[in-house]
């Protein structure tokens, strides 16, 4: 695994300096744009910024501490990146494969940043999600709860529902999953609205003590007891930020699904041998909610990280 992020670590710093190539004559006319010289490499004030431009949350007094320490990683990383050519890492196959998926990536985000357009979402979109989901705003709750987890839960589904519809705790529970040789464990754990599955919000604020809520994803079952809760809801304006954010990258999820079906179309995709039966294939998009878990937004993988790119 070592070897394998170090395999990438270098297959980057390579697609980094190969896309230096080009500038490397114009440099070398100013040495005020080179921080430092590796052997016969230079390190520059563009590679510098471009890092420091990555970085986010720097305070005003960080920022010269923060030049200074990636202006010595960047000299760091440059003595692996000499030592690599030595050796003809560049041309090892492995680090090719890995230099082309990097590329791959790039210009995809690139692509998608460069056609998506930043929509602000209008007061009167902003106030309805509000309205639409008090569960998760006006009506919010922070739930002490017992859960219980089983992954590949399989034929026991029907049993578990059937048990928790007839009132079982989470203990006798427990025991009858314990006794069909499955593992199981009770956690405690505290958790806001915006932590539980939006879907299930109503479920979890009319649940009564001592009853038991199962939510089923697949063969996946995860079980909860509420052993209290406290109302602590979500002013407007203070919701204001959070719900703009998710409806501007659902926005984006919408128009990055358009813009690769339009691709798609134009486009001419012909799989090959036992890769006949993608062609037609698609993947509805969707987007994750304001404190849900991030989803697929796009119709490809390489699209979803292009739209993740600008969060």
């Amino acid at each position: 695994m070592i070897k394998r992020s170090l395999t990438i670590s270098v297959a980057l710093a390579l697609t980094m300096l190969a896309g230096c190539d080009k500038d490397k004559a114009a440099e070398k006319k100013d040495a005020s744009q080179v921080i430092a010289r590796v052997d016969d490499a230079e390190v520059t004030v563009h590679q510098l910024n471009h890092a420091l431009s990555r970085l986010q949350g720097i305070k005003p007094e960080q920022a010269e501490m923060a030049r200074q320490k990636i202006a010595k990683s960047l000299v760091e990383q440059q003595v692996v990146v000499n030592a690599a050519l030595a050796d003809k890492l560049d041309r090892d196959p492995a680090v090719l494969m890995e230099l082309e998926a990097a590329k791959r990536e790039i210009l995809t985000k690139a692509y998608v940043a460069h056609h998506l357009a930043a929509i602000k979402p209008a007061e009167a979109e902003v106030k309805a999600y509000y309205e639409q989901h008090p569960h998760l705003f006006a009506q919010r709750k922070v739930y002490n709860l017992l859960s219980m987890r089983l992954t590949n839960a399989g034929d026991k589904l029907a049993e578990i529902d059937k048990r928790a519809e007839a009132g079982a705790s989470m203990a006798e529970l427990q025991a009858f999953l314990s006794s069909q040789g499955l593992a199981t464990e009770i956690a405690s754990e505290q958790k806001g609205a915006e932590h539980l599955p939006l879907e299930a919000l109503p479920k979890f604020a009319a649940l009564q003590p001592k009853k038991l809520l199962v939510l089923q994803g697949g063969n996946n079952v995860a079980i909860y007891e509420v052993v209290s809760s406290k109302a602590e809801p979500v002013a407007a304006e203070q919701a204001k930020p959070f719900i703009e954010a998710y409806l501007g990258n659902r926005s984006r999820a919408q128009q990055a699904e358009k813009l690769f079906a339009e691709l798609k179309q134009k486009a001419r995709i012909s799989y090959q041998g036992d890769f006949a039966k993608l062609a037609g294939a698609a993947s509805p998009a969707t987007a994750a909610a304001p404190g849900a878990a991030a989803k697929p937004v796009a119709g490809s993988d390489a699209v979803a990280k292009g739209v993740e790119s600008l969060r």
